[in-house]
């Protein structure tokens, strides 16, 4: 082996890249995107998931210990915590849980209104607590992102366990009832299933997308359909659809495995899931399309997909809930595409939500689309 001749190569690719300033911004830039926003991630907790305290509780000579409990949950960031009004009743616990039906809070927790009494008999007859009356709080759980239903449980119990050793020296003496809303038997596996199968569909979608038509400019390919009758509108079409029904494809074949392998359950229509799955497709592509435009070759069209893919497999809430991601990472995720892709396969599949459930996924996956094919066109037009 010539050390000098092997020396002399790595210096002319060296060189190369000195004059490819996307490569060397590559290079420096994306290790340090990576790493940011994997530390970051990877760092946070759950926070801010929104819980309505339904507070019944009637007292006893003037002690509230429902108040005292509701207090310590405030303590921390986990919950985010909206309380009923004074005159509380059984109609306020109605119109809560509605709300968790419609997916605007993910819990409610109702104090009966005998709370602080069955406790306080309880302690005076017995101060270690055995024996005595039990207080009971009810927990309506939408636990269609089991993460989230852990957390919301953790702090109900965190919270009763501070008050009653602190203030009693007493282990809870409180039973929390819990009743699932959505997703009574869901595991890790339902929650996960939807977003991998979102994930998949983009990532194959992108990545097909961007390499072959910097192949076939360079090929000449392109170039003899711009020259062809057809329009740059329907050439961009024509390719959305390809690349849109092979996604659709790779989702019915990650859906039928994970029935059969995995028996995750799908409450709503398979239909929509695919039909959500398709419009993500077809916005990838166009994405693809449209960053294809400015590389020159296949390596430098391969630059794009890390900057495009880390950042929504990391923050569209396909591996953890978008709750536990650091709020100063947080916004990002709602502009990003998946997220919609993967809210809307879960709420169809855990909670069996329909086409008007999910009806503002759908609008955003479509206006993604749209405005993906409408400067694919332009980009289109301006090569012609």
């Amino acid at each position: 082996m010539n050390i000098g001749r092997m020396l002399s190569i790595a210096k002319k690719n060296l060189r190369s890249l000195k004059h490819d300033r996307r490569t060397v911004a590559f290079i420096i830039i994306v290790p340090l995107l990576i790493m940011t926003i994997f530390g970051y991630t990877f760092g946070g907790e759950i926070e801010n998931v929104s819980v309505n305290i339904v507070n019944l509780d009637q007292g006893i000579n003037g002690t509230y210990l429902s108040e005292q409990i509701v207090e310590e949950m405030s303590k921390r960031n986990t919950l985010s915590i909206r309380e009923t009004q004074d005159g509380a009743d059984d109609r306020a616990v109605e119109e809560s849980t509605h709300l968790v039906e419609k997916g605007e809070i993910w819990a409610v927790i109702v104090f009966d209104e005998n709370f602080s009494r069955d406790l306080q008999l309880g302690l005076t007859a017995d101060q270690t607590g055995v024996g005595g009356s039990q207080g009971r709080i009810y927990l309506y759980l939408d636990r269609s992102n089991p993460n989230i239903g852990a957390a919301v449980l953790t702090e109900a119990q965190r919270a009763l366990q501070t008050v009653f050793l602190i203030d009693f020296g007493i282990e809870q003496p409180v039973v929390i009832a819990q009743s699932a809303i959505y997703g009574e038997n869901a595991e890790f596996i339902d929650f996960f299933a939807p977003g991998v199968m979102g994930l998949a569909a983009m990532m194959v979608t992108f990545m097909l997308s961007i390499i072959s038509f910097v192949q076939e400019r360079r090929n000449a390919t392109l170039d003899r359909l711009v020259s062809s009758p057809a329009t740059e509108g329907e050439i961009v079409g024509g390719y959305a659809l390809a690349f849109g029904i092979v996604g659709l494809l790779q989702s019915c074949v990650i859906l039928v495995t994970a029935v059969l392998l995995f028996q995750i359950q799908i409450v709503g229509n398979p239909l929509l899931v695919l039909l959500i799955i398709f419009l993500l497709g077809i916005g990838t592509q166009g994405l693809g399309f449209m960053l294809s435009s400015v590389a020159k070759t296949e390596f430098q069209a391969i630059q794009f997909m890390p900057l495009i893919l880390f950042p929504s497999i990391l923050l569209a809430g396909v591996f953890w809930p978008i709750e536990a991601i650091p709020e100063v990472l947080r916004g990002v995720s709602y502009f990003i595409p998946l997220t919609y892709a993967v809210e809307g396969c879960r709420s169809v599949m855990i909670r069996g939500w329909e086409a008007g459930d999910v009806m503002p996924e759908i609008l955003i996956l479509i206006a993604f689309a749209a405005a993906m094919l409408m400067l694919s066109t332009m980009a289109l037009k301006r090569r012609g």
